[in-house]
């Protein structure tokens, strides 16, 4: 068991599908030598052979035929990658790059023997009052905001989404008929959004126990702003607790 940071994960878990399977290919802008601006594939290639951090996420989950996945932590990186590049169908796989540097216990000798299955959510963080339902880099903004509420007397429940396209609707469903209120969290901006989807389907399976309407968090209605000034573009934890607020004004 080692500790990993998300970045190392998916580097970790690239070199295990490259041993195991001489038909997989990286490919990608500055990913041999260099190994990726950040080194995601570093040392990889000696061993086998001005647009940014946009969230496009719901262009390839609006495409029939691909599955559609986020990881949020290292462990998730280092076997999600693996199933996706193991899987018969095309992955579209979105690296959460805010978090490359988060650490997490990662059994790397274990590979993907009884891990979660790819497609399948996770409830990260139980809770009674509202679901809260966000995935890659969101994730940890989502476990933060849960334990600032925590002092209010709220408690979150925090799910971890992972597959995009397709939903795990059962586990979001279990999830909000249990709680009663549901915030969507994303990166992406909330118009027309993957938040928009799931707040159909969420109010499609769970009217008669939802409290409040589904909300939803997300980028602004804009191109994404310059480095500098990103961390305002961003949903934080200030806006995710506004939007709990809010459910509970119903």
């Amino acid at each position: 068991m080692s500790k990993l940071t998300l970045s190392r994960g998916l580097n970790e878990g690239l070199r295990k599908a490259l041993e195991n399977d001489p038909k997989v290919l990286i490919m990608g802008e500055d990913v041999g030598k260099l190994g990726g601006v950040f080194r995601v594939t570093d040392g990889l290639q000696k061993d086998f052979g001005e647009h940014h951090s946009e969230s496009p996420e719901v262009l390839f989950a609006h495409t029939a035929g691909l599955r559609v996945v986020a990881c949020s932590d290292a462990a998730d990186a280092f076997t999600m990658i693996q199933q996706s590049i193991s899987s018969d169908d095309p992955v579209i796989f979105f690296e959460p790059k805010r978090r490359y540097w988060d650490k997490a216990e990662v059994d790397t000798a274990a590979g993907v023997a009884g891990a979660l299955p790819f497609d399948r959510a996770r409830v990260t963080l139980e809770g009674t009052d509202v679901t809260l339902l966000c995935y890659g880099p969101l994730v940890r903004t989502g476990l933060e905001s849960a334990a600032a509420a925590r002092e209010d007397g709220r408690s979150i429940e925090v799910v971890d989404l992972r597959s995009l396209s397709p939903l795990d609707m059962d586990t979001i469903t279990a999830s909000v008929r249990k709680t009663g209120r549901c915030v969507v969290a994303h990166e992406a901006p909330v118009f027309a959004g993957l938040g928009a989807e799931i707040a159909a389907r969420v109010t499609e399976r769970c009217f008669y126990h939802l409290e409040a309407p589904v909300l939803r968090v997300g980028g602004f209605a804009t191109p994404y702003p310059p480095s500098r000034i990103e961390e305002h573009y961003l949903p934080d934890l200030d806006r995710i607790l506004d939007a709990v607020d809010r459910t509970f004004g119903y």
